[in-house]
C-alpha cells in the first residue's frame, strides 16, 4: 500500500464551490438532482467522499470522469485545482441534458452509444474517477477492461459511492422502495480480489457514510430531514469495526498494473 494521508482541504470553500455549481443549471424532471440540491447534508457528504480520493490528483492530469452525469465531482477537482487539470466526461445522457454544468466546470464531454466501450485512445488519462457508477453498467468486468485500457501505466482508478454489501441503508431500500435498491453490491475485501484480476492494484480504500445524507422522496418532511442533518456525525464511527460492515457504500483508489 502507498503512504496514503489525506490531504487538509478546505471543506467549507468546496462545499459553497459545490452548491454554486448544482445551482448554475437546470434540474427539469432529474428527481436524484433535485434531491442533491434541496438538502445540505448531500453536499458535505460529496465532499468527504471526493477528500477521501482526492490524494490521487495532481495538477497536470487529464481526467476522465466516468459517468459524469452532472458532473459534481468535475467540479470538485476544478475548485481545487482550477484550469491545472484537463477535464473529460462521459455518460449515456444526451449532451444538452447537462450542458450548463458541464460548461461551468470546463469539462469536455462525450455520450456513450456502447454498454461498455469508450470512444478514447488507449493509455490516454492519468486517472479515472467514478462515482456512483459501476454498479449500474450492464458488465462491470468489461467496463474494468475498457477503463485499464485507457488509462496511462501507473494511473490511477478512483472509485466512491460503491455500493456496501452489509450496507443497513441497502437493507431498507430492499424491503421499502426496491426501486431505488441497488441490485449489485459489493464487500470491500472481494472488490479488491475482482479488481486484481481486471489489471488494478487497491492502493487505499475503506468504507463511507453510516448515516444517510439524502431521503426517498416519499421520507422528505421537515422533521426526517433534522434527523438526518443530526445523525451526520455518526460519519466518524465508518471505518470502526463492526459498523464499518453497515456503511452505505465503499471507496477505493487503485492503479493500473501491466504484471504483478
Amino acid at each position: 500500500m502507498e503512504n496514503w494521508r489525506v490531504p487538509e482541504l478546505d471543506k467549507a470553500a468546496l462545499t459553497t464551490a459545490l452548491a454554486a455549481h448544482l445551482a448554475s443549471g437546470n434540474a427539469g424532471d432529474d428527481p436524484y438532482l433535485s434531491a442533491k440540491r434541496s438538502l445540505p447534508t448531500s453536499m458535505t457528504e460529496l465532499v468527504r467522499a471526493y477528500a477521501k480520493v482526492r490524494p490521487a490528483l495532481a495538477a497536470g492530469q487529464r481526467l476522465l470522469d466516468w459517468g459524469c452525469r452532472h458532473a459534481a465531482l468535475s467540479a470538485l477537482v476544478r475548485a481545487e485545482f482550477g484550469e491545472r487539470v484537463e477535464l473529460h466526461g462521459c455518460d449515456v445522457c444526451p449532451a444538452g441534458d447537462y450542458a450548463a454544468f458541464h460548461a461551468r466546470c470546463g469539462l469536455s464531454y462525450m455520450r456513450l452509444d456502447h454498454p461498455w466501450r469508450l470512444h478514447y485512445p488507449d493509455a490516454h488519462f492519468d486517472a479515472v474517477i467514478a462515482g456512483g457508477t459501476l454498479e449500474h453498467v450492464p458488465n462491470d468486468g468489461a467496463s474494468l477492461t475498457e477503463l485499464w485500457r485507457v488509462l496511462k501505466p501507473g494511473g490511477a482508478l478512483l472509485i466512491t459511492h460503491l455500493p456496501n454489501a452489509g450496507s443497513w441503508t441497502e437493507f431498507v431500500s430492499r424491503r421499502r422502495f426496491p426501486a431505488q435498491a441497488h441490485r449489485r453490491r459489493y464487500g470491500q475485501r472481494a472488490f479488491r480480489h475482482r479488481l486484481l484480476h481486471y489489471g488494478f492494484e487497491t492502493i487505499a480504500g475503506g468504507h463511507h457514510q453510516l448515516a444517510p445524507s439524502s431521503l426517498p422522496a416519499a421520507w422528505q418532511h421537515g422533521w426526517l430531514q433534522r434527523v438526518v442533518a443530526v445523525a451526520q456525525p455518526l460519519n466518524a464511527l465508518e471505518n470502526i469495526w463492526p459498523l464499518s460492515r453497515l456503511s452505505a457504500t465503499l471507496w477505493c483508489v487503485a492503479r493500473k498494473r501491466e504484471g504483478f
